[in-house]
């Protein structure tokens, strides 16, 4: 009982620093609204990525609506509608002579509660022992709803011009909008379609059946303002059932990564099983995974987990986690997915 208090007590501690940082960034922190040059804070938390072209970023406000262009040391090139940013980046091209993108690149994707920044480490990982390009994709997961971000993850992919193959590595709440956005792409028309071969996915600590935790929160005005629309979608009992049928598994290669304690207790004795402190292991499973692994770790620090970032190149350079003889493909639903009993 007293392990499960210091718990609890470590994971409000880390939900006040999120809500400190959280009005931090909410404030007008970026003097000069429209100022040229000067520095932004990347799009923390209230910016969606629309556009990344070599970490150029044409990014819109999930506040008052408009788009801005920053450059890769995030500060205001342009500002104003889309096309009028679009064209700043192509004339950004030609004069600062920007190398075309690769042909094969990894797009990272970020969860709830966290920005693009959380996910440098991971990103900065494969790219350096990977040799592989990647586009480290930010958007407001705090704001709007679930739909809305993979409709700009979309809008990056469309514009990845010269990008033959992709594969995707994203944490938590990250993997449910690729899900959506492999949907909605999937759903377009043939020839609306970009010309894309995905290739892997890692997805770690995903809630690929909703987050029972969800269900306890989504009517509380605190989490409400932690963590938005995204809370009642993800509940179980409240708005999953409807954002799952918008939800592709995906048809190529996907592993799945999972924290916990190794054992059926877990961390939170309000979760049933093994948890990592957010989410179960039961509700991350998904069927059609090609491997399966699961770390001793806590649900918000994976991304920096050292075994996690190996495990992660490992997967999207072979197609699994610890060896070809090691895999653990799921082939079946969980006997009790969390949130359905």
């Amino acid at each position: 009982m007293r392990r499960h208090r210091k718990n609890w007590l470590a994971l409000l501690v880390l939900e006040s620093l999120f809500l400190v940082a959280l009005l931090y960034t909410a404030a007008p922190a970026e003097p000069g609204l429209f100022g040229m040059g000067s520095k932004t804070l990347g799009g923390r938390f209230t910016w969606s990525d629309e556009v990344v072209y070599q970490n150029w970023r044409i990014q819109k406000s999930a506040v008052i609506g408009h788009y801005r262009l920053i450059t890769p040391d995030d500060r205001r090139y342009a500002f104003g509608t889309f096309e009028h940013c679009l064209e700043e980046l192509e004339t950004v091209k030609t004069e600062k002579q920007l190398a075309p993108l690769p042909k094969e690149v990894v797009i990272v994707v970020h969860g709830l509660g966290a920005s693009r920044q959380w996910m440098d480490s991971l990103s900065e990982y494969i790219q350096d022992e990977g040799n592989t390009a990647v586009v480290n994709v930010g958007y407001p997961s705090t704001m709007n709803d679930i739909g809305d971000h993979a409709h700009s993850l979309a809008n990056v992919i469309h514009h990845l011009e010269g990008v033959e193959t992709i594969s995707f590595v994203a944490h938590s709440m990250g993997n449910v909008v690729i899900r959506h956005c492999l949907n909605d792409l999937a759903s377009l028309p043939a020839s609306q379609q970009p010309q894309i071969t995905y290739k892997r996915f890692v997805m770690i600590a995903p809630p690929n059946h909703g987050a029972s935790v969800a269900d306890k929160f989504a009517d509380n005005k605190l989490a409400q303002l932690f963590g938005g629309e995204a809370v009642q979608q993800l509940a179980p009992g409240k708005g999953w059932q409807s954002l799952e049928q918008r939800l592709a598994t995906p048809s190529f290669d996907f592993g799945i990564i999972v924290g916990g304690t190794g054992d059926d207790e877990g961390y939170l004795p309000m979760i049933p099983g093994d948890d990592d402190m957010l989410l179960s292991v039961d509700t991350s499973r998904l069927v059609g995974a090609a491997d399966f692994a699961q770390v001793k770790g806590i649900h918000q620090t994976l991304p920096k987990n050292e075994q996690v970032q190996q495990y992660t190149l490992r997967f999207l350079q072979k197609g699994y986690f610890v060896s070809p003889r090691a895999k653990r493909p799921i082939t079946e639903v969980a006997a009790q997915p969390v949130g359905q009993k």
